[in-house]
């Protein structure tokens, strides 16, 4: 969910994740890795077969890779491949409730958008990735793809 994720984007891995206006091709998977003699990186491969590389800071790579980890394994359906060895977070199931309490409030926000019929801000609020959103907010976003969709056909005045 690009809201809730935005809320983490204090951790540099997942701030190289979000994208106002997100991109309309879902993320497939992100590679973390570091090399002895280069800086560590994540690699983020796209459902359009665009890959990305983006490089970071050595001395916090493996402590934000693992709670970034934990984030993007609880919210979204992204596979996460690691190549370095890192240490679990000190409270991994905590950071995972704190991303779901996240999800809720970001979902509740974005209920907003859609009662008001803010539909395409609504939709942006989501990804393609998103892991287990509650079945009223599926419905509600194939709901506003509709009304979107019937829009864009709809003759102009």
């Amino acid at each position: 969910m690009n809201l809730a994720l935005d809320r983490f984007a204090d951790n540099p891995i997942i701030d190289e994740l979000v994208r106002w206006p997100p991109r309309p091709c879902r993320i497939l998977r992100v590679r973390a890795g570091a090399a002895m003699f280069r800086p560590p990186f994540i690699e983020i491969y796209y459902a359009d077969g665009e890959i990305e590389q983006r490089r970071f800071a050595r001395d916090t790579f493996a402590d934000d890779w693992s709670r970034a980890r934990v984030i993007l394994e609880t919210l979204t359906t992204i596979e996460l491949v690691t190549d370095l060895t890192v240490t679990p977070p000190r409270d991994a199931s905590g950071l995972a409730r704190a991303a779901l309490e996240v999800r809720d409030a970001c979902i509740a926000e974005a209920g907003q958008m859609f009662e008001h019929g803010l539909y395409e801000q609504f939709l942006m609020q989501f990804g393609a990735d998103c892991r287990d959103l509650p079945e009223a907010t599926r419905a509600r976003i194939d709901t506003a793809r509709r009304a979107l969709d019937a829009g864009a056909a709809a003759p102009r005045e």
